[in-house]
């Protein structure tokens, strides 16, 4: 009979759970946008995501794992955990699911930004991009096998009380140890190739800068890929349930930042979309603004003018018609000599204004926009990485 342990004793399991599960929340919003973005522009998905959608659904299964054994105790010193859990069988298959499962969606996931960037790549890259994969996934895919196999009998793995042997601590850490290399330096590799691939083209400098970041997030999780390596050896010590907790994070992290890393790439597009709905809105906006602006009266002669008259037939009360119509014509007088400019000027001048048309300010916005562009006789240049890029992402 199992005897469940609330998360109110089992603080430490406690904290696991709320880091498994916000991490895979987060990288869900990541992936969700991805595949909206794709969605939107009417591409269809191609292997780098199914892959990455894979990687999240063996990280949810495996926080799913985790949590569970939580619930038994996990994440406790192994003498507070009831024996009764411990020698259940779920416990050991629990366990193995959650590591298994761990291992291949930080497989996936490196797979899933490696096939994206073969699609930029050409010549020796590509045969590198391939040489990474094949070592990435060879390594991984052993190392989750053997949470099944290296025992004898199989299922002595996550049954200790049955009889058989295993194999020895020193061989799985040491595998261990070369699994979190080949990851790590897959990670640094794959986040410099865009740097590499971007040298080709002849781009502005604050774009391929850009493009270059968004595309190397990856070194994040190669930074979390050696930090976990460190934790390696808590695994194997005598109060596992307790001190693996780091391990079990920072392995749990890393899928979760790559899968994140992954999906920026193609998060651009959205974000371009988004920025262009703005700029429009604005543009919309100036021009209602415009056209209020030139049905309001804009000659100030005029309105001096009218100013100037209506101060005259105050004075043809006091004075009478007489002085009204001279103090009126010598004050038109005098406004036309210090105006400056004729009544033919001034007419064009509004005819022009009104003449305006919606069409010619939006050629307008769409020419400053434009004229930061690289020149388009750039031969294998912004153009050409541009298609590319888009077709990749």
């Amino acid at each position: 009979m199992v005897t469940y342990v609330p998360l109110s004793v089992n603080k430490r399991g406690r904290d696991m759970v709320i880091v498994l599960w916000t991490m895979s929340a987060v990288s869900a919003v990541f992936l969700g946008l991805r595949l909206y973005t794709k969605v939107l522009r009417r591409r269809r998905l191609y292997w780098d995501d199914y892959f990455i959608l894979a990687a999240w659904i063996l990280l949810a299964l495996s926080a799913s794992s985790t949590t569970a054994n939580v619930r038994r105790g996990f994440g406790q010193h192994i003498f507070e955990i009831p024996l009764e859990n411990l020698v259940d069988i779920t416990f050991g298959v629990l366990s193995n699911i959650s590591g298994f499962a761990s291992i291949l969606a930080v497989a996936c996931s490196k797979t899933s930004f490696a096939i994206t960037l073969l699609r930029l790549s050409d010549g020796w890259m590509k045969w590198f991009i391939w040489s990474l994969l094949i070592l990435l996934n060879t390594s991984h895919y052993l190392s989750a096998l053997f949470f099944w196999v290296s025992c004898n009998p199989p299922a002595k793995t996550y049954n200790r009380t049955l009889p058989g042997t295993c194999w020895p601590d020193y061989v799985s850490r040491n595998y261990s140890f070369f699994v979190g290399a080949c990851s790590a330096f897959s990670d640094f590799a794959l986040a410099l190739l865009p740097w590499r691939i971007l040298l080709r083209y002849n781009m502005y400098n604050r774009e391929k800068i850009g493009v270059a970041i968004a595309m190397s997030m990856g070194v994040f999780a190669g930074v979390i890929c050696i930090i976990k390596m460190t934790t390696i050896p808590l695994l194997y010590g005598d109060d596992f349930t307790y001190e693996s907790f780091p391990l079990v994070v920072w392995g749990f992290v890393e899928p979760a930042v790559t899968i994140m890393a992954a999906s920026i790439p193609m998060l651009r597009h959205l974000f371009k979309s988004l920025r262009r709905d703005g700029d429009l809105s604005t543009t919309t906006s100036g021009l209602r603004t415009a056209q209020s602006t030139t049905n309001q009266p804009t000659n100030r002669r005029q309105n001096f003018l009218q100013n100037l008259r209506k101060h005259a037939g105050e004075k043809e009360g006091d004075d009478g018609p007489t002085v009204a119509r001279e103090s009126k014509a010598d004050l038109e007088k005098a406004v036309l000599t210090s105006n400056g400019k004729d009544s033919a000027t001034t007419a064009a001048e509004k005819s022009g204004d009104d003449n305006r048309s919606d069409s010619s300010i939006l050629a307008k916005v769409q020419l400053q926009g434009t004229s930061s562009a690289c020149p388009s006789n750039d031969k294998g240049g912004r153009g050409v990485f541009m298609s590319k890029l888009g077709k990749a992402t």
